[in-house]
């Protein structure tokens, strides 16, 4: 079995819901240790989706995807005695990582500056909606508000106006990007020896997602105009039989496969300056031909014929597909509830793929243990259950 990047990193895991959580989770991936701290109600994804034994436990749909091979402690930040508790674990840690709104953490004596004075070589990273600075860096924020403020909902536009995506990506992203700094931050402390402060902001990430849109702005100050499912020429989403295929016909090249496979072979065989002519003619004996099969039969036929095309499908003929087996980009980890299904790291080094040590956790699972690690007595760590300061 390869070593993984980070064994031996010891991670503080102070987030909650989303994307600080799924950064957390995918330096678990890489084999760091992830602590998770909650508060006495525990992360508010707890009680969000799954079946009602998920839910009576405190493992809902909502927590398990991005929190499975974490150990989870309660203590109370609200109180300066769970402070306290959190600054004791940062002594021998490498990386702290939260994403409450800015101030919160300065609030309750949990800063970078009071942090890395106990632990000079601390990586500590801030996840919020907008950042650290700016004139909304004092706005709280979740990936949908995110969506519209960043301008990623305006590229998105139907008849009904602007639309957000039907999944929290920019989450998601956030939580990568946040890996990627974190990485960095590692690779130059082992040259220098010293942490960082790493500010990761949503909307910042956003706009990074749609780099050639904020480029363009920036540089003519217009907005680019909306995208659509139909951009142009053989470019984009088609009616078949029974759904719709997306055509990705940028160049000639790629017009004359897709025309082949469709039989359109008379086409196909135009010059370029008379396929570009006859562009509105084909588009109809295009649309025409593809309602003749199904998004499976096309499908096969786009594969056999090495065509840059697809069928829309959901996320159910994509399993049915195979290829996700394929790629092992599902394992199965131990919860209270059962086995549970979650994403592996969607990469394989050495061909190995690597996905979650341990279990889905409960609340407050580990907090015993981890009180006795931090050097407290049996008698310290009861008086600190009966003061509720942990649990």
């Amino acid at each position: 079995m390869t070593d993984r990047p980070l064994e031996g990193i010891q991670v503080i895991d102070l987030t909650h819901v989303l994307a600080g959580p799924y950064c957390t989770y995918q330096l678990g991936l890489l084999g760091a240790d992830i602590l998770k701290i909650e508060s006495p109600r525990g992360d508010m994804v707890r009680g969000w989706g799954g079946d009602t034994e998920q839910l009576s436990l405190g493992i809902g749909s909502g927590f398990v995807p991005q929190n499975a091979g974490k150990r989870s402690v309660v203590f109370d930040i609200t109180t300066e005695r769970g402070s306290e508790l959190v600054r004791e674990t940062i002594r021998d840690a490498d990386i702290f990582v939260e994403n409450y709104r800015p101030g919160t953490m300065a609030d309750h004596g949990l800063d970078f500056n009071v942090m890395s004075a106990i632990n000079p070589r601390l990586i500590y990273v801030s996840i919020s909606a907008f950042g650290q600075n700016g004139p909304d860096g004092h706005r709280p924020g979740f990936d949908d508000v995110v969506q519209a403020t960043s301008g990623f909902m305006s590229i998105n536009q139907r008849g009904d106006g602007p639309i957000r995506t039907g999944g929290p990506v920019l989450d998601y992203a956030t939580g990568m990007h946040a890996t990627s700094a974190v990485l960095a931050a590692v690779l130059l402390r082992q040259q220098n020896g010293k942490g960082q402060y790493i500010d990761i902001a949503m909307q910042d990430v956003t706009m990074l997602l749609i780099n050639r849109n904020t480029s363009i702005a920036a540089s003519t100050g217009e907005p680019p105009p909306p995208g659509s499912n139909r951009d142009g020429p053989l470019l984009g989403r088609y009616a078949v039989k029974d759904g719709y295929v997306m055509l990705a016909g940028y160049l000639p090249y790629h017009q004359r496969s897709i025309l082949n496979a469709l039989g359109l072979v008379e086409y196909a065989a135009l010059t370029t300056t008379d396929l570009r002519a006859q562009l509105p003619e084909i588009e109809q004996a295009v649309e025409e031909t593809l309602m003749n099969r199904s998004a499976a039969e096309w499908d096969e036929i786009f594969a056999n014929d090495s065509v840059v095309a697809g069928s829309v499908r959901d996320l159910m003929a994509v399993f049915e597909s195979g290829q996700p087996e394929a790629r092992e980009l599902i394992t199965e980890v131990e919860s209270p509830a059962g086995l549970q299904r979650v994403t592996t790291a969607g990469y394989r080094m050495n061909n190995e793929v690597f996905g979650p040590r341990g279990s889905i956790p409960k609340l407050g699972e580990h907090t015993r243990d981890v009180l006795s690690e931090l050097g407290y007595s049996e008698e310290d760590i009861a008086e600190l259950f009966t003061s509720n300061f942990v649990a």
